[in-house]
């Protein structure tokens, strides 16, 4: 018995903006085609959520419209970054609202044969005390199942002792407080987005998959390749006795847009060194 799982990404959705809406219609076709028993959405379900209810409402009308089953974390365009992070949308309280009152719940857990399925909020990790309270108690309650995580930013980007502080991963300390929740054991995989590319290795022994994203790239002139920059989405088979499988579906009918080319979205971005 397996239970089949749609994970997408950084969809960056929004009506007054919507600059790379025109990605969703196909993918939402694949998965109509696909038909998972649930789909995951790990992040920047919005281009600006974190200052706009209607982006917020807009990506979850979005995700209602697949007609299938749908859970989401959110992304730093959703709900903001890090307070440590140097951000001009740091997350606070009525950010995190404003994704409850719009999406749905910060987090949430799943148990499906043989695994705890935990999707949870990196953005506001360290400052949610209540949020880490329900993924420790998730992480707790798991009992022999297996355990898959579901985030938007990656644990680290390429091993869990590194100390280094910047956008991508999720940062050390509360990578440490998240990993401490498990006690002697890890989690068997981390399933993510947020880096606009497609990666998929066991490290530290936990098998790391980064999704690539519906919306765009952002090209090489602006952020060094780590994995293989793509668009589309990872269908993943848990299976009852514990094994998982992860199958890349890379979509050439999505427009490959290059965010360093777009700079009406974010800004202009600063070149890679």
């Amino acid at each position: 018995m397996s239970f089949r799982i749609a994970q997408i990404t950084d969809t960056h959705l929004s009506p007054a903006r919507p600059l790379f809406d025109g990605n969703f219609a196909p993918l939402a076709e694949a998965l109509r085609d696909a038909r998972p028993e649930l789909v995951i959405h790990t992040g920047d379900l919005s281009l600006n959520g974190a200052d706009s209810d209607e982006d917020l409402r807009h990506g979850a009308a979005m995700m209602r419209s697949l007609g299938l089953d749908w859970v989401a974390v959110p992304g730093n365009h959703d709900v903001g970054d890090d307070l440590t992070l140097p951000s001009k949308q740091p997350v606070s309280v009525e950010r995190f609202a404003r994704w409850e009152n719009c999406v749905s719940p910060l987090g949430f857990f799943r148990d499906v044969p043989g695994w705890r399925i935990i999707g949870l909020d990196t953005q506001g990790f360290a400052a949610n005390e209540g949020h880490r309270e329900r993924i420790a108690a998730a992480i707790r309650g798991a009992g022999p199942r297996r355990i898959a995580l579901f985030q938007h930013k990656p644990i680290t980007e390429e091993a869990l002792a590194d100390t280094a502080v910047n956008y991508w991963p999720l940062l050390p300390a509360p990578r440490a407080e998240l990993l401490a929740m498990f006690g002697g054991r890890r989690p068997d995989v981390i399933a993510s987005g947020h880096v606009h590319q497609w990666r998929d290795r066991e490290a530290d022994g936990i098998r790391q998959i980064w999704a690539p994203a519906v919306a765009f790239i952002v090209g090489d002139a602006f952020h060094v390749p780590v994995g293989h920059k793509l668009l589309g989405w990872i269908e993943h088979e848990f299976h009852e006795d514990g094994r998982h499988e992860a199958h890349l579906h890379a979509m050439e009918n999505l427009t490959p847009y290059d965010l360093g080319e777009i700079p009406e979205a974010y800004g202009p971005l600063t070149r890679a060194a």
